[in-house]
């Protein structure tokens, strides 16, 4: 399965242990200390199956042994005490550093996306985003925060216990280590298999969450067309791809645990046999073959752990080559080196030769493209559909780089200013307006995180929003839903413009925000965008041409080209496109009380 990030980007190349170790510095100290006491437990605990083989021969002994036997017993119990405590702290402490782990890593990671140029996201889907940021930054946490601690703690228990073993047993510890080689042998040619399947694995529940959240993101538009069954079969085979990686995964992860298991216990086998050889001539007390036995018993588990460990970190590796991916990928836009403040010029525009075509597009999307808007004048563009309208806003707010020539603001490049700066100075009303979830204010605010209480309201009234905002049974804190879907087109028209009155910007750019709703609406929305054109340069995509005769001058964008220029009169008279939409929409308006709403003249 390919993922749309190989698509987008390229395959993914391995994750540098240093890398997977950097994220985790910050967290050091906890870790470093959980590990700490992780491993004096572990070392208290290799005093254990020693104790117990002298709880065996004690009680072995001839009698009046008693006394001896409790008090061994009784160390061996504060021994588990200790242990007990230690790991309550050692827990703890990793729970908290993988909590605060996982927490900075999406934070880190959410920050770097939303920076990205709008180019990043035409070929990535938000649900593969989410799975990133949900089940691969998950794994990368847990192997920092759990298996990495974890099998630090089996290769101290394995090396302990075997320095013990050769010093007290040679011969049997060389028997018990015979089963080693094999185990890790396996280990190695099955970690390199989990590595693929859990980065395969990865890509499908992206693949599966992408659509999911696409769905349900639509879920109107499929019930309005009774889509809902082949949604469902959409998701269902996106479910049946990911159950059959899953299954995969299962099953070399079983067989891996298996082979380890196999491995652990057959030494421990082979050991009671040999061990209880030994003490039947008498080289071997019953007391010392069951510390042996647990001392066996440990290794056994040591080597299991370790063979998860490596198994865990091959997973880690899959996952996060894709968040590593995310986080290498720069933005396309970048500020200048050293910017200098945008001087307050009044905002005129200048479009100088500019030329644009979108990624995989076969055709441009602009092609020598040149036009002025002066400072506090309002200009208008019209055209078809993809005629690139929409695409000179997008290069205006430097979502995109123009491919040749170049845009201007008061003279100076757009490249030359700070993003930060230049947006600022810029405020959008599109067409299909887009609001958060979250309260009337908290989507006004946008514009000026800021911005008071009475700063919101007064930007309310100017677009005319503070009746019915006033009306909600809220006000103000009224939850607006899920892309605002609890409000009518109108009123969230009217917030986006709000939004622009408190952004008070020196260039409005208008993506012909009137056409989608009724007359009532209409009247009350142009009415506040009037008061909003006042002193600033204004740029209005027209798609209906009433509109745009208001304009000083009128663009007529066709296929990427300027086609014509001029005043309403001047175009009508001498542009066969603008003449031919224009009657076009005189035939299709309705009758007007002044008669004149579609006079040419």
């Amino acid at each position: 399965m390919t993922s749309s990030a190989e698509e987008a980007g390229g395959a993914a190349g391995p994750v540098a242990f240093s890398r997977l170790y950097g994220l985790a510095r910050p967290y050091l100290v906890p870790l470093i200390a959980a590990t700490a006491l992780l491993i004096a437990g572990t070392g208290i605990g290799l005093l254990m199956p020693f104790l117990a083989g002298r709880v065996v021969d004690a009680a072995l002994e001839s009698a009046g042994a008693g006394a001896g036997l409790g008090g061994i017993v009784a160390r061996l119990i504060g021994l588990f005490a200790i242990m007990g405590v230690l790991g309550y702290f050692q827990i703890y402490l990793l729970g908290a550093a993988g909590a605060r782990l996982l927490r900075d890593l999406r934070r880190r990671l959410f920050s770097h996306l939303v920076g990205l140029s709008v180019d990043f996201f035409d070929g990535r889907r938000v649900g593969e985003l989410l799975s990133r940021m949900g089940s691969d930054l998950t794994v990368v946490q847990a192997a920092l925060t759990e298996q990495i601690p974890t099998g630090l703690q089996a290769l101290v228990r394995f090396a302990g216990v075997l320095a013990i073993l050769l010093v007290v047993q040679t011969r049997l510890t060389l028997v018990a280590l015979l089963v080693v080689p094999p185990v890790v042998l396996f280990a190695v040619l099955f970690g390199r298999r989990l590595e693929r399947v859990a980065r395969d694995e990865r890509d499908a529940v992206a693949e599966t969450s992408a659509w999911a959240e696409e769905a349900l993101a639509g879920v109107r538009t499929l019930q309005a067309f009774s889509a809902e069954e082949d949604a469902r079969a959409r998701y269902r085979n996106r479910l049946g791809d990911l159950l059959g990686v899953q299954l995969v995964n299962a099953r070399l992860y079983a067989g891996f645990s298996g082979l380890m298991t196999f491995g652990g216990f057959s030494a421990f086998g082979i050991v009671l046999g040999y061990g209880g050889g030994l003490m039947l001539e008498g080289s071997l007390t019953a007391g010392e073959l069951t510390s042996f036995l647990l001392y066996t018993f440990m290794i056994a588990i040591s080597v299991g752990q370790l063979g998860s460990l490596y198994a865990g970190y091959r997973r880690l590796r899959g996952s996060s080559e894709r968040v590593f991916e995310l986080l290498d990928r720069e933005s396309s836009i970048v500020g200048p080196v050293a910017p200098r403040p945008l001087a307050d010029g009044g905002g005129r525009l200048s479009v100088q030769s500019v030329g644009f075509r979108y990624q995989g597009a076969d055709q441009p999307a602009l092609t020598d493209l040149s036009l002025t808007v002066e400072p506090g004048r309002l200009a208008a563009l019209v055209g078809p559909s993809g005629s690139g309208k929409s695409t000179l806003f997008s290069l205006l707010l430097r979502f995109y780089e123009p491919d040749e020539g170049r845009i201007l603001i008061d003279g100076r490049p757009l490249d030359s200013v700070a993003l930060a700066d230049l947006r600022r100075r810029m405020a959008l009303v599109p067409q299909d307006i887009f609001l958060f979830s979250g309260s009337v204010a908290e989507n006004i605010r946008m514009a000026r995180p800021d911005a008071d209480a009475a700063t919101v309201r007064a930007a309310a009234e100017a677009a005319g929003a503070a009746a019915f905002i006033e009306d909600l049974d809220r006000g103000y804190d009224t939850e607006v839903g899920e892309r605002g879907v609890r409000l009518s087109a109108g009123q969230r028209q009217r917030i986006a413009i709000a939004r622009a009155f408190l952004r008070d910007p020196q260039i409005l750019l208008l993506d012909e925000p009137t056409s989608a709703l009724d007359p009532d609406s209409e009247a009350i929305v142009q009415e506040a965008i009037e008061h909003l054109l006042e002193g600033r340069t204004t740029l209005i995509i027209a798609h209906r041409l009433a509109t745009a005769r208001r304009a000083a001058r009128i663009h007529v964008l066709d296929r990427g080209r300027l086609a014509a220029a001029g005043s309403h009169e001047e175009l009508y008279a001498g542009n066969e496109l603008y003449r031919r939409y224009w009657s076009l929409q005189s035939l299709r308006a309705p009758a007007t009380g002044s008669g004149d709403a579609m006079d040419p003249r």
